[in-house]
């Protein structure tokens, strides 16, 4: 794993995979830790239909994508045609019962070894690797706007999140955030004008301003 870009101890965004009891394939992004060798830890919001996948189903996949549209996409399922992943983007895995992203970079298959409580709000999922599989793709130029889109996309899922669920504390942290985002798109719109990424940007900040204003409603 560490030849994907993991490093001991270091939070690495994903997009984690899972079958619900329905058989219905689920995806969201989740940052992973490395703490062993073998073995990452999920910390994961109790609420989250991934956190009940994972309690119902015991494995899954950790997917590996540099592309802001995945992220995207699956952060916030509503932009998708009738609100759901389209199911072509889906396969089944080799080891575990999970569906993996056809597109992703790499796959780690795992298995849940242990679901601890971590804070009021979150648990801590420790998994262990079954399988892990990297395609052979060609080196890409970097570019700061696919990463200032995944960023903002990241922190989008959190500011949702903080306004809709009230408390002044969760307020001040989601403006903390927002002026983050406020950075991303700026750098979207500078490097890559009229591109996927301001556009994803754009969108953004208008989700925003809905969460924002039904946050206000609710206090």
């Amino acid at each position: 794993m560490f030849d994907l870009g993991f490093s001991m101890g270091v939070i690495v965004e994903t997009l984690v995979s899972t079958y619900g009891l329905d058989g219905q394939p689920n995806v969201a992004p989740m940052g992973a830790i490395i703490e062993e060798t073998r073995f990452m830890v999920l910390r994961i919001y109790t609420s989250s239909l991934t956190y009940k996948n994972l309690q119902a189903k015991k494995c899954a996949v950790v997917n590996v994508t540099s592309d802001p549209e995945l992220f995207y996409r699956t952060a916030f399922k509503e932009v998708n045609p009738d609100g759901r992943i389209p199911q072509e983007l889906f396969e089944k895995a080799e080891t575990v019962e999970a569906p993996r992203l056809r597109t992703a970079d790499a796959h780690i298959e795992v298995t849940v070894v242990e679901i601890a409580h971590y804070d009021s709000e979150k648990a801590e999922v420790t998994c262990e690797a079954k399988l892990v599989r990297a395609s052979n793709l060609l080196p890409k130029a970097y570019c700061r706007a696919s990463f200032a889109a995944i960023e903002a996309v990241i922190h989008a899922t959190r500011v949702k999140y903080f306004l809709l669920h009230g408390g002044r504390e969760k307020h001040e942290k989601a403006l903390q955030l927002l002026e983050k985002i406020s950075d991303c798109q700026e750098i979207a719109n500078h490097v890559a004008p009229s591109s996927r990424y301001s556009e994803i940007m754009k969108d953004l900040t208008q989700r925003i301003e809905v969460w924002r204003a039904k946050g206000e409603s609710l206090r």
